[in-house]
């Protein structure tokens, strides 16, 4: 997500919103699983509501078209693979070794998940999808039409509503959802970027339109990224935009350096925290039975875990998660 003047702080603060929420909605899986409790299952689906299409809303806005239509194509590619697939890689990896050291699946089993993208750690799966998404989105600036812009977001909603059960066909679904949202953002980046999204009234109208979303989801069935599960895209859509409106203001009214760091970090803290909850939820669910307790403990293990998984990489292995070397 690039720039010419920089980075914009708010934004990245905005990603802090949206990793913190990707580690509470695991945690949540954890001790709701099967979403039998409601109070936790009303969280979860304001959570899946907008979460993960804001982040590929929050790169169209971020995408420098003029930049990116004057150069070539392999350049782009190029870049690519650099800042998603290497740390796909890097992070798959990570996983195959962490659950073959807990005794959770054998070394073959994880290459084959890896290749299959039926990931080693659940979050990866998003690196791919962008990759593809981004990719899919090149094509459009490079020959931008605008009838040909609107069939093509029509068709990267409908088409994965009848992608769900093989597994190639989740993965091109994911890819062309990503697509989809970052076409949107694209679209509403001056709508996202202008004052408006300072205003508390429009930040309360946000929360209240997510959580109407939500609710919506949560009784008559929803949409759910990973799986590739659409029941009602126009629903995604709505969620995901006022979601991401949501997160914008609260960035841009609130802003932190702390969180402006965690947001420069939000690929790293995606593809390492479920390593803590693989290794450890297990034996929190088993000596707590408050389920409070048990969700509070697991997020305080992922924020210790992270502090360390961040020092360590950004310190030593930056250029596996995209970053150069300072």
């Amino acid at each position: 997500m690039e720039q010419s003047t920089g980075r914009i702080e708010y934004y990245d603060i905005a990603k802090a919103y949206l990793i913190f929420l990707v580690i509470i909605g695991h945690v949540l899986n954890v001790i709701n699983p099967g979403y039998a409790k409601l109070h936790f299952s009303v969280i979860q689906s304001f959570i899946s509501a907008f979460h993960m299409p804001a982040f590929f809303i929050l790169h169209g806005i971020l995408f420098n078209n003029e930049k990116w239509r004057k150069r070539h194509v392999k350049e782009f590619i190029l870049k690519r693979v650099y800042t998603l697939i290497i740390p796909y890689l890097f992070f798959e990896i990570m996983g195959i070794i962490w659950k073959w050291i807990l005794g959770a699946q054998d070394i073959l089993t994880g290459l084959y998940n890896m290749v299959t993208i039926r990931c080693n750690i659940g979050a990866d799966w998003f690196l791919p999808a962008m990759f593809m998404g981004s990719l899919l989105y090149l094509i459009y600036v490079k020959f931008t039409n605008r009838i040909c812009g609107v069939v093509s977001v029509l068709i990267s909603f409908i088409l994965p509503m009848f992608m769900d059960g093989n597994q190639f066909l989740i993965v091109v679904g994911r890819g062309l959802l990503a697509y989809g949202f970052i076409m949107i953002g694209h679209v509403v980046r001056e709508f996202l970027k202008s004052e408006h999204t300072k205003s508390i009234f429009n930040i309360i109208r946000a929360l209240l339109i997510t959580g109407a979303m939500a609710v919506i989801s949560l009784k008559w069935g929803g949409n759910d990224f990973y799986t590739c599960t659409i029941n009602n895209p126009v629903i995604f859509i709505i969620g995901g935009l006022s979601g991401t409106y949501l997160v914008i203001g609260l960035s841009r009214l609130a802003p932190c350096n702390i969180f402006s760091f965690i947001g420069r970090h939000t690929l790293t803290i995606m593809g390492t925290h479920q390593l803590a909850i693989y290794a450890w939820s297990g034996s929190i669910l088993q000596f707590f039975e408050n389920d409070i307790a048990k969700g509070l403990l697991l997020l305080l293990i992922i924020i210790v875990f992270e502090i360390l998984a961040v020092c360590l990489i950004d310190n030593c292995l930056p250029f596996m998660v995209g970053r150069h070397k300072k």
